[in-house]
């Protein structure tokens, strides 16, 4: 197997709005909420290691305000600019106290010297479940940036391990959303919000915006930029919003050296996926559809990657038929491999092309 970095998982917002304990392997966290059948857990610890998850870029997820229903959780919502900085905090506090409670688990990658001796580690000593195991290691990625209280804040978050953000998720602020705002790109706020996020060494994640938006970005952000997880809406029939990225988008940001992760939401990967639908109507050759369409695009492979979003709204059964969990996304080597992709273009999809990311984000 390859080992696997994905560019977006939402640990700290399901772990506290869900109660789940990730620590714990799928089955029992499946079996503490035997009334979800529609969203069930598709990662657990066993599951990352058999397979070979090294590196997640972890989220920092809040519900805005006109988001929220039900009872709210300390720490997954916001309703104002000091509540967003102490539920981000609370998140941060979690990532530090599963690394801390966890060290054989979980670490937290601050710089380039941290990368190095965490991928070393798992090129030298293959996992071998559960023998064998290997920390995960997390690049903290704020998702939604609309709620920030003031500049002077991200400083504090960076010292903390955030190295990458996403001004939108469903608010217009900075710039337009891809679920809405088609006609809006960034605001002049937004504008000086990406010149102080550069300042500050901020990788910039293009996902969640509208096409006008994201191209504005890769024209005027001069730091990092990528797009931890959207799928190609060229492939996408009669897709209703901007949510996935158009090739002129795709090849845009190419030009930027940036990398796209592809997720395995069914919704995401057939317009016309329902819950309750046959499984065997959306497979992981339909992921790889969006793989090799960026690849085409490029001409290479050196774009395309993986984030998966597991368990970010969505989990079993809503995803590709192959799958039941997240080790499931290494059958996505076979499927390249036959289309005639060499284990050298699938090392570069699995991690190569996130590495190369994280060695300019991590100083």
């Amino acid at each position: 197997m390859t080992m696997i970095i994905d560019g977006h998982m939402d640990l700290a917002f399901e772990s506290l709005s869900e109660k789940r304990d990730y620590t714990r392997p799928v089955s029992e966290i499946r079996q503490s909420e035997p009334n979800n059948l529609d969203n069930q857990a598709t990662v657990g610890w066993p599951e990352m290691q058999k397979g070979e998850i090294g590196i997640i870029f972890s989220t920092i997820f809040l519900l805005p305000p006109d988001q929220q229903t039900g009872e709210k959780i300390a720490g997954t919502s916001y309703d104002s600019p000091d509540e967003c900085h102490a539920s981000i905090s609370t998140q941060l506090d979690f990532y530090h106290r599963w690394q801390d409670q966890h060290p054989d688990k979980f670490q937290i990658l601050l710089n380039r010297s941290a990368l190095k001796m965490h991928l070393n580690r798992w090129e030298t000593q293959p996992v071998h479940y559960p023998q064998q195991t290997n920390p995960v290691g997390l690049v903290i990625l704020w998702e939604g940036a609309e709620g920030l209280r003031s500049y002077q804040d991200l400083d504090e978050y960076y010292e903390r391990g955030m190295r990458i953000i996403g001004p939108v998720w469903g608010g217009g602020r900075w710039c337009g959303c891809g679920s809405d705002l088609k006609e809006v790109s960034f605001t002049p706020d937004g504008r000086e919000f990406m010149q102080v996020m550069a300042e500050k060494g901020f990788a910039l994640d293009i996902a969640h915006m509208n096409t006008r938006s994201a191209n504005e970005a890769l024209d005027r952000y001069e730091g990092v930029i990528l797009a931890s997880h959207c799928n190609c809406s060229a492939i996408l029939k009669d897709f209703p919003n901007e949510r996935h990225l158009a090739d002129e988008t795709i090849a845009h940001l190419m030009e930027r050296d940036g990398v796209i992760g592809v997720l395995p939401f069914n919704g995401f990967l057939d317009t016309y996926w329902k819950s309750g639908d046959q499984r065997s109507k959306v497979t992981l050759s339909t992921l790889a559809n969006h793989i090799d369409h960026i690849c085409q695009i490029a001409g290479d492979s050196k774009h395309a990657s993986i984030g998966s979003d597991a368990d970010g709204g969505f989990g079993f059964p809503n995803i590709p038929e192959e799958m039941n969990d997240i080790q499931d996304l290494q059958k996505i080597e076979t499927i390249l491999l036959h289309r005639g992709y060499s284990p050298d273009d699938v090392l570069n999809i699995f991690n190569r092309n996130w590495t190369r990311i994280l060695e300019r984000i991590l100083k």
